[in-house]
């Protein structure tokens, strides 16, 4: 007898979100950021100034020059989605406090 295992559902959500610290997503903080997206299954994105990048990858996201005050689009996919979404938010508030 063989029994199924039950996984959760992907799911693919987005959050606006805004880089609050001074100095933007300069190499220290978007180190954070990838740090943070790297421990999640679901694939996650990041847009801002109308470019698309892995949130996993350190060069996507510092050649979209993100500043302080950007906009941006977070979106993630897969089984752990919502987490995801709740640890970035959290990371980039995180930032200005880090002193990044």
């Amino acid at each position: 007898m063989t029994t199924k295992k039950e996984t959760a559902p992907a799911s693919r959500l987005t959050r606006a979100m805004q880089v609050t610290n001074p100095s933007g997503l300069h190499a220290r903080p978007t180190t954070e950021i990838v740090r943070c997206a790297m421990r999640f299954k679901s694939e996650i994105t990041i847009e801002a100034n109308g470019r698309r990048c892995s949130a996993t990858s350190i060069m996507d996201i510092m050649t979209a020059d993100i500043r302080t005050g950007a906009e941006l689009i977070v979106t993630a996919s897969g089984p752990d989605a919502e987490k995801a979404l709740h640890a970035l938010e959290a990371c980039l508030r995180q930032l200005e406090a880090k002193g990044l």
